[in-house]
Formats: structure tokens, sequence, C-alpha cells
């Protein structure tokens, strides 16, 4: 896929299609790597709170998905918070609940950093990869890419996504899916949250200095195709690294 193409993307059509394309586009297919077996056994279940179209929502189930480790998902209300609200001081997503494989007290962990973290140490300690790969996975490149990805791509997803009150209306379309949401909670969300997404995105623009949505999304996709990618499959050369999962 050429940089010409995704530019091409990014710059027409909705911005959940736009979104959704490059993120589709950006990541090649990869198998699940081995780990999964014994990082499991040190883990236990893994319970992530969560919006869909959350950014590092994604990233953290992208780690998952990647090294075969099953999870379950539950979807916040973003308006009530009522799935995590009666037990969490911590009201943003993601959120993971690890519940250890021989009972205990569940952890909690949160914010997508750190998440990370704990679950890459599970399965380092599992050690049914090389050392090399393992810290190669890690490797000061991919933290920078992590990095650049949460503070540098992730803040353009919103601003490309509500940039009308259609736009935003269709990237809370996920809500009607959600099985425990009731009628209300779906509506409430889809419009209400909708219009609250919609009067946002100035805000938001502000706060991370952006003038241009589109052109800022062209823009790093350019850096990331050229300078991360570099004619590659992955920014980690033949496998991916941290920093390709977070984008």
């Amino acid at each position: 896929m050429s940089v010409r193409a995704f530019t091409r993307i990014a710059a027409g059509g909705g911005g959940l299609l736009a979104a959704g394309f490059v993120d589709r586009a950006l990541t090649p297919q990869t198998r699940p790597l081995s780990t999964a077996a014994a990082a499991a056994g040190t883990l236990g279940h893994i319970r992530l709170y969560q919006y869909q179209i959350c950014p590092f929502c994604n990233k953290i189930k992208a780690l998952l998905d990647l090294h075969g480790l099953e999870y379950e998902t539950v979807d916040v209300n973003p308006l009530t918070k009522k799935e995590i609200k009666p037990w969490s001081e911590y009201r943003k997503v993601p959120i993971a609940v690890l519940t250890p494989p021989a009972g205990g007290e569940p952890e909690q962990i949160n914010d997508s950093p750190v998440i990370a973290e704990r679950l890459l140490d599970a399965i380092d300690a599992a050690a049914l990869r090389p050392a090399r790969a393992a810290k190669a996975f890690r490797s000061p490149q991919a933290m920078e890419w992590a990095q650049w990805s949460d503070a540098k791509l992730a803040v353009l997803l919103f601003p490309n996504i509500t940039r009308s009150f259609g736009e935003a209306y269709q990237a809370f379309g996920y809500v009607q899916d959600v099985p425990h949401f009731s009628t209300a909670d779906r509506l409430s969300n889809q419009v209400v949250g909708a219009f609250a997404m919609w009067m946002a995105q100035g805000k938001i623009k502000k706060k991370y200095a952006i003038d241009d949505e589109r052109q800022a999304l062209r823009g790093a996709i350019h850096t990331w195709v050229g300078e991360g990618l570099a004619g590659r499959a992955f920014a980690g050369g033949d496998a991916p690294h941290y920093g390709d999962v977070c984008v």
C-alpha cells in the first residue's frame, strides 16, 4: 500500500471509514506468538473494560491478540460508567482486571501503558521465546514509536471522527450492538454522546494544537510509513515490536 493511497483515504470519506481503513492497512497479518499457555497461567483470567472506539483499548486488545491470549471485554457506558463506578475510583478506560488462575484477589490495572507493561512482564516471564526476541519487542526504538503512537497518532483520531454531528453519531453507532445496554442506554449514548463529542472537538484540537485534523492525520501516516515502516512489513523488521502493536 503506497503512501499516496493512505493519504487519499485519510483525506476523503467519513471519519470512521478513514480511521478504519488506516487501522486495517497499517496492520499486516500476523500469526499469534506461542506464549499463550504459559502467560495465561501467570495472568489468569483477563477482563478488559473498554470503549470499542478507544484507540488505547484497541492497543491492549492488539497486544493480547498477537500473543494468543484469551480475554473478556466489557463495554462501559460512556455516559453513566455504571459498569465500573461501583468498584473503581478510576473512571477512564481501559481498565484490566486480572484474576489469578488459582483464585485469590483480582488485580486492577489502570491506563494502557501500565496495562501493557504488566502483560508484557508476564509474557516475558513465560520464557517461551528467546530472550533476544523479548528484548527486541521492547527495544528503545519500539518504545519510542509506542510513545509517538500515544502522544501523536491516537490524539488525532477523536477530531477526525467528530468533524460533524453526523460523524460523531456514526462513531457512537457501536452502542447499538452492546448486548447489556438498554434501549435507553443506546439512544442516549448515540445522541447525547455524539453531541458531546462533536461539541468537544474544538477543545481537543486546541489542546493538541491541531489546525487541520485531516492534514495532521495525513502527516502522521506519512511519518509512520516513511520513518517507521521504511519499506518493511513492520517497524520491527520481519516481526512486529511493541511500537507496531501500538500503531
